[in-house]
């Protein structure tokens, strides 16, 4: 219970007084069928038929579903060929999230400014969505809840970037020359971060309230998340995720805070570098069924052998 009650709270503080900052934003519109599927999965009598049958009524839904049923991901030792069989084999709280990612994915667009490339940028998020998968099953968490938390952690970016870029436009290009944290910036310059906009545009979105708060405390340290008693968590596997790196803008892998914060929750490096191998294997495969254009970067588990080779020579 004392979950839950603190993501009910932090689900409240995170969202903020957005409303009044974010007035004049045009927040993109989810699909109806999203809308109407989130509708469906929240009534406590909700049937299997139903929910497949909004499924099968959207294509690129149906499509999704059937290629992360049959990815690496799950590994499955048949192919699974129809969406009722997928919803019967996942479970409601897998497809709710597959369907959150696509819909989301489909809604944000491209804000076409200078220096952002949104296939980097889904390319980072997907590639954090599997390494808070992981870390999710080994706190022992729900790890599609985690994978999606992840996967939409940095979604007000886009938004900001497309609507209120006359206001944005400096932290955005602080961040690209600075090498700090873009939420070490929001908060110096803005008094507030993309990830409690990112809640807030989630809460509207009326999104499940784990995935609302961990959108809103991905950057958070295990330090501050304990304070709330979330240090073993959906939330604290997204924010570790955050800790990863980005291509987006070539930053390079800060490993040290990564193993620092990885510690804290009782990973040691031998075991996020098993996480990251596995990250790595399967990032290929999950970039095709999400429909990203994958480029080629340096792993996690490569970059955590070179930075622990380093830092003994040292």
């Amino acid at each position: 219970m004392m979950i839950f009650s603190s993501l009910k709270r932090f689900s409240a503080m995170a969202t903020g007084d957005f409303s009044k900052i974010f007035s004049d934003i045009r927040i993109p519109v989810l699909p109806q069928m999203a809308v109407q599927l989130l509708d469906i999965m929240r009534k406590p009598e909700a049937h299997m038929e139903e929910v497949s049958q909004v499924i099968e009524s959207d294509p690129g839904l149906s499509s999704r579903v059937l290629k992360t049923v049959n990815s690496a991901l799950y590994a499955l030792p048949s192919r699974v060929s129809t969406i009722s069989r997928a919803v019967s084999m996942l479970g409601f709280k897998k497809i709710e999230n597959i369907a959150i990612s696509y819909a989301v994915a489909s809604s944000v667009k491209d804000p076409g400014k200078k220096g952002f490339n949104m296939d980097a940028f889904w390319m980072d998020s997907l590639y954090r969505a599997l390494f808070a998968r992981e870390i999710a099953i080994f706190l022992d968490q729900e790890p599609e809840e985690a994978f999606a938390g992840a996967l939409l952690q940095d979604i007000a970016l886009p938004v900001l970037l497309t609507s209120w870029f006359d206001v944005y436009k400096t932290v955005y290009l602080n961040w690209k020359e600075s090498g700090l944290r873009l939420c070490e910036i929001e908060q110096e310059e803005l008094s507030w971060t993309h990830a409690q906009a990112g809640a807030w545009v989630a809460k509207q979105w009326r999104l499940p309230d784990m995935l609302v708060v961990s959108i809103g405390l991905h950057t958070k340290t295990v330090e501050e998340l304990a304070e709330i008693g979330l240090e073993h968590s959906v939330p604290a596997a997204v924010a570790l995720s955050s800790l990863v790196f980005s291509s987006h803008f070539g930053e390079e892998i800060k490993m040290a805070p990564l193993i620092t914060q990885g510690k804290k929750l009782g990973i040691r490096v031998r075991e996020l570098r098993s996480i990251g191998e596995k990250c790595d294997e399967i990032f290929g495969n999950m970039a095709q069924c999400f429909n990203i254009k994958a480029a080629d970067f340096p792993g996690l588990s490569e970059a955590l052998a070179e930075f622990t080779m380093d830092r003994d020579r040292g």
